[in-house]
């Protein structure tokens, strides 16, 4: 089965999520993960979004800046945030953090990576 994973340039846990709502909320132009920044929203996830998602077929994955160390397609050239899309022999990076960073909505990502993925 496919996978679609998604790397936040933010760090995991409670305490971080906290803060970075706070930072998108004080100050959401200096936020420095688009992805996170246009598919959650004060309540959560965008409700877009979550419905996107569960409409796939394939498996979807999330890490953050902490988690990355772990994961062996991950090289130190590649910035945060960014989508892969893993198949069964390889790991293929999708959209990276130039193409993330310019998105103004979590539409225009869903156009995007329905155009990207066959699921």
């Amino acid at each position: 089965m496919n996978e679609l994973i998604f790397i936040y340039n933010a760090k995991s846990g409670v305490l971080n999520a906290f803060l970075d709502w706070s930072h998108k909320m004080f100050s959401p132009n200096t936020y420095e993960c688009n992805l996170c920044g246009i598919t959650y929203n004060s309540f959560g996830k965008v409700s877009k979004w979550k419905t996107f998602l569960d409409s796939k077929k394939l498996k979807k994955t999330f890490y953050y800046t902490d988690h990355i160390n772990s994961l062996d397609f991950m090289t130190e050239d590649i910035k945060l945030p960014c989508i892969f899309l893993k198949n069964a022999t390889t790991t293929e990076l999708i959209m990276n953090s130039s193409e993330l960073n310019k998105l103004i909505s979590v539409d225009e990502l869903i156009d995007r990576l329905n155009n990207l993925i066959d699921d």
